[in-house]
């Protein structure tokens, strides 16, 4: 390898942590700003990679991934970044919102019927179920790969 691609390779490695960070932040901050009352796949997609890059660069940042990913410490860290997924997976999922009109209410203004009709609208969150499905399973992640990082350092 040359001296000019190590170089490459070794300020790649080093800011990559900060620049992960720096992406999820942009991603979080634009999907906000998309947010709205019914949810939009723009805005969830850009909260979900927003949520996994900050997080993700985060670990980089501090090493979570230094190690053997081939050992138990490796399979608790793929287990603690499943369950960031999954928990920002319910984070997202619970935006969306179905909007139904059950019917048409007449307006009336100081008692005199006003030939407009105002809807009545019912709404619910078709995908709750699966957002508290996410966040049971990303709990159970996070505890296991807790747990085997835990038994990695502790084991003699």
């Amino acid at each position: 390898m040359s001296l000019i691609s190590l170089d490459v390779a070794d300020s790649v490695t080093e800011n990559l942590g900060k620049t992960m960070i720096l992406v999820g932040l942009t991603l979080l901050i634009v999907g906000l700003l998309l947010l709205n009352s019914f949810g939009s796949v723009l805005s969830a997609g850009s909260l979900f990679f927003g949520v996994l890059f900050l997080v993700y660069g985060f670990f980089v940042q501090v090493g979570f991934f230094s190690g053997n990913l081939r050992s138990l410490n490796g399979l608790g860290t793929v287990f603690v970044c499943i369950s960031v997924a999954f928990f920002a997976f319910s984070v997202v999922v619970i935006q969306f919102l179905d909007i139904t009109v059950i019917g048409y209410v007449q307006e009336i203004f100081h008692g005199a019927r006003l030939p407009f009709f105002r809807p009545l609208i019912s709404s619910q969150r078709p995908y709750m179920w699966l957002s508290g499905l996410c966040i049971n399973l990303s709990l159970v992640f996070f505890v296991a790969g807790l747990v085997l990082k835990v038994y990695h350092f502790l084991k003699p």
